[in-house]
């Protein structure tokens, strides 16, 4: 009798995980199906996993390794590869990998140094200095820690917690009075935020450089042997680049305008951070930043990036999300090299943090010739904050065309329709 096969997603599936299996048995004329693991706590889940025809939902405590492994030993044998979606499900993934040493998955280490911002600075600059900006780590916001900062980094600088998800508490500073305010507010609830997720650890800062230039990102395959395939490189502009004291991506935009030759230069620098955090067998997302200096490398994660597989989908018809599970399956990606149309992808936050009253020119952007989606995260009534302070955007909306002036002219029509309105503050008496 033939064994099932299974492709074991951590934590959840979607509706478009479900579909890239499908397409993959489709291609290779296999029969793969899906297995969830979730942590015990997360609750009703196996209603939603029925409906998208996934085949078992086990569930652990992520925090047991005797608690994975006996939720993993039956489907042992038949499990070909794991896969998973979002940042903040990397650190389960990594506890999964030692307990299913038959298959090809990066290493637990590899996913951890590629998570922790800290570990992951320290491997950039012991394998090429080049490559990262100067930084310092921190715990406190002693006098001693003040001076060695300024010494060691310099103004401009940011602050980033190690090990939060996002553009949580992340911060700029420009002089030493914003430097020992940020400290104190940062540590402050940084610890907070810890002891709410029962870390015992200490928390620790890391405070870098700011690189000025201009951002970018690319996601890419990285094969059993460290053989590395690019996607098309996407310009990023951030929330500070349009007034915003936050770090978010306000636009996305692909194909970029970059040559030939800084494509290359780019790449060179991303396999060579890549090679330092050991990687293979997996997709990664990579945020660079081109600087005077040459290319930087902001971070890399071991996962798809936000927004890819349909900015890649439409732009190029790349299958993101089953080159995803081709590359984890030891097949070469399919990356087609001919445009079909300009992309973008705009978060919209509102410029304060306050209670939403009404998204004003939905309607109307609806109507652009390059609209594509909306995705809509906060609903009247509901509280918008900014990303360093843990918000969602209010809305995504993704736009694409065949040309770019198009594009371009759409994309500043929305900057001039749409309005984020706030409930007014009430006046304390």
């Amino acid at each position: 009798m033939k064994k099932n096969k299974y492709i074991l997603f951590v934590t959840s599936a979607s509706q478009r995980d479900v579909d890239a299996v499908k397409r993959y048995n489709e291609k290779f004329n296999t029969n793969f199906r899906i297995l969830v693991l979730r942590d015990k706590n997360k609750k009703n889940w196996e209603a939603r996993a029925k409906k998208r025809n996934v085949a078992q939902v086990l569930t652990c405590d992520f925090n047991k390794p005797q608690d994975i492994e006996k939720a993993l030993a039956p489907w042992k044998q038949t499990i070909h590869t794991v896969t998973f979606r979002g940042e903040t499900n990397a650190s389960f993934f990594a506890k999964i990998v030692p307990h299913l040493p038959y298959i090809d998955l990066p290493s637990a280490e590899s996913i951890e140094w590629a998570t922790d911002k800290i570990a992951m600075r320290h491997l950039f600059e012991a394998h090429d200095k080049a490559i990262t900006p100067a930084f310092t780590i921190v715990k406190d916001n002693e006098e001693k820690t003040i001076e060695r900062i300024i010494k060691k980094v310099g103004f401009p600088l940011i602050i980033k917690p190690s090990g939060l998800a996002l553009s949580l508490l992340v911060t700029m500073c420009y002089h030493e009075d914003e430097l020992r305010s940020s400290l104190k507010t940062i540590l402050r609830k940084i610890k907070k935020i810890y002891k709410e997720n029962n870390r015992v650890v200490t928390p620790k800062l890391l405070v870098e450089q700011f690189m000025e230039g201009e951002m970018y990102s690319v996601d890419a395959y990285v094969d059993k042997q460290g053989n590395t395939s690019f996607c098309p490189f996407v310009y990023v502009k951030t929330g500070k680049s349009v007034g915003f004291d936050d770090f978010f991506g306000y636009l996305q935009m692909t194909p970029s305008q970059l040559s030939t030759t800084n494509i290359q230069k780019a790449e060179i620098v991303a396999k060579t951070a890549i090679q330092a955090l050991n990687l293979h067998s997996t997709t990664v997302h990579i945020e660079l930043m081109r600087t005077e200096d040459g290319w930087k490398i902001i971070e890399l994660g071991p996962r798809i990036g936000g927004f890819r597989h349909h900015m890649y989908m439409l732009s190029y018809g790349i299958d993101h999300d089953t080159n995803d599970l081709i590359v984890r399956l030891n097949k070469k990606p399919i990356i087609p090299k001919k445009r079909k149309t300009y992309v973008a992808v705009m978060k919209l936050f509102a410029k304060e943090e306050g209670i939403l009253q009404h998204i004003e020119g939905i309607r109307k952007i609806k109507k652009l010739s390059s609209f594509t989606s909306i995705a809509t995260h906060i609903q009247p009534g509901e509280k918008c904050m900014h990303a360093k302070h843990g918000g969602k955007s209010v809305c995504d909306i993704t736009l694409s065309h065949v040309q770019r002036p198009e594009l371009l002219a759409d994309i500043r029509r929305i900057e001039q329709i749409v309005k984020i309105e706030l409930q007014p503050k009430q006046k304390k008496r």
